[in-house]
This record gives C-alpha cells, structure tokens and sequence, in this order.
C-alpha cells in the first residue's frame, strides 16, 4: 500500500506538471507542511507556518511568483513564524521584469512579520532577482552553497545572515534594513561584491569567529549608525579593503567602525586601501 501511494503521488506530480499554466487569475495556492519532491510554485502562493523543502528535493520558484507568509505568533515572541526551511535545493530565479518576491501577508506590513527563507544543508541554491521585505531575516545560508544575486532587501530587521558556507552576493540591493549583513563565517569561502549596503542602521555585523575567507570588496556601504560593527566576541581583525565609505575622508571612514579602535576586545577593521568614489550599480538598477 506504501509504494503503491507513493507511485500515484509521482504520477500525480508529473500530472501536475503537464498541465497547461495557470492563468493569471488563478486561485492563490496555499502551502503548509513540506515539499518532499521536486516542485515548481508560481503566481501568488501562502506559507501557513513552518514549510521545509526536504533533502533531495528542488523547490522552483517562477519569475513573477509572490510569496505570502500570514502573521502567526504561536510563541508571543513578537516575530511571525511563518518560514520557508530549504534543506534540499531552492532555485528562485526571478527577472528584472517580474522578479520573485517574499513579503509579510498581513496589513499594514513591518518588519518581523515572518522569520526567513533559510538555506540549510543545501547545494548550489540559486537566488536571482528576488525581493526580501519584512521578515526578521530576509534570506539565511547556513552549511550550504548559494548565489545571491540581483536581489533587494528592504525592510527587514536583518536582510542577509550566513555561516559556514561557500557563498556569492553579487550586485544586491541592501537598504532599509536593521542589520544589513550578519554573519558568523566560521570558514566560510565566497565573496560579497558590487553590493549597495545603504541606508540601514548597521551594514555589516561580524558577530563570532568570522574570518577574511569570504571576500568583501567592491561595495558601496553608507549606513546611519555604524557601517561595520564587531560583535563582541569577534576577536580576529577582518578585510574589509577596497569598498566605499560614502566618503575619502579617512577620519570620517573610521567613525563608521564600531571595532578595536573603540572597544579593545573585540577585531580591528582593515580598509585601506579604499575606493574613493561609488561602485557603479549592477544587476537591478
């Protein structure tokens, strides 16, 4: 009886996926549970809850698809628990024209209305052309490789968080955030380059055992109060040459570092050599 309902859910998927595609007026589609096999989500979508992508599954997401999380609060801790969990593989690749957006359900938006979309345990995830906005944290990488490129995140209390990963962010806009960049590396590789970290409280937050592994060059990062700030257990200095600090002036570059130079426990941020004018915007401009 197992298999035999496991063959008519294959069959069913298949099915599903000859279909003709929906119009546009199709009835939004509602997903709570896990996605155990391959799947493709377009037009508007609802995540009731905690939705996993399960290992060896690959969730595809449609140019144009909006994703809804509702505000639950089952726990009264202030944050929606609406999240998507990847453990298998995301590939959200949106367009300049209809990009892929995840968004807060309820009305009026703000921040912290759902938890993430978090790439976990995951290989070569792709996110291109997405927008992230009011979520705790927009997008997390965790234990995984990903692309994260072209994408906006706005309005979220942090817009990227990542450890122990081998990651690319490339040509993002990050603004009207919290926290623009969090991140613990803990032997992370990558690079993050030709970002607009901008307008947010704080650009990037090194908090623990974060080394130079991924790259951080080429980016334009002007935030209001600190545009790095260690945290307090971020002991090893870190590279931050070769960005923009919305300035050439080096004494005003350095009152934007929240790092050894203020509180002697915590990493120095290195930074010269630096840009001394803006990066030119790429990928969603």
């Amino acid at each position: 009886m197992i298999r035999r309902a496991a063959r008519c859910l294959r069959i069913a998927v298949l099915a599903a996926a000859l279909l003709p595609a929906a119009p546009a007026d199709a009835a939004e589609t509602v997903v709570r549970g896990s996605v155990p096999v391959d799947t493709a989500w377009e037009g508007s979508v609802t995540v009731i809850g905690q939705v996993v992508v399960k290992k060896g599954a690959t969730l595809t997401i449609l140019p144009g698809t909006t994703v809804r999380f509702p505000w639950l609060d089952e726990d009264a801790n202030g944050i929606g628990d609406g999240e998507l969990n990847v453990e298998g593989r995301l590939v959200a690749r949106g367009t300049r024209e209809l990009p892929i957006v995840f968004t807060s359900g309820r009305e009026p938006p703000a921040p912290k209305d759902w938890t993430y979309v978090m790439i976990s345990t995951s290989r070569e995830s792709i996110v291109e052309h997405c927008v992230f906005e009011y979520a705790f944290t927009g997008l997390q990488v965790h234990l995984s490789s990903a692309a994260v490129r072209n994408s906006r995140f706005r309005r979220n209390f942090e817009a990227l968080r990542f450890s122990t990963s081998d990651i690319a962010v490339e040509c993002n806009q990050i603004a009207d955030n919290a926290y623009g960049i969090r991140f613990e590396s803990r032997g992370s590789t990558g690079s993050i380059t030709r970002n607009a970290v901008v307008g947010n409280e704080y650009g990037f937050f090194p908090v623990i055992k974060s080394t130079s592994g991924v790259r951080i060059s080429g980016n334009n990062i002007v935030n209001s109060a600190y545009n790095v700030k260690m945290g307090e257990e971020q002991r090893e200095d870190l590279d931050f040459r070769g960005n923009w600090w919305g300035t050439a002036d080096k004494g005003k570059i350095v009152e934007g570092f929240f790092d050894k130079r203020r509180e002697t426990r915590v990493g120095r941020v290195l930074f010269e050599p630096y840009l001394e004018q803006a990066v030119e915007p790429c990928g969603i401009e």
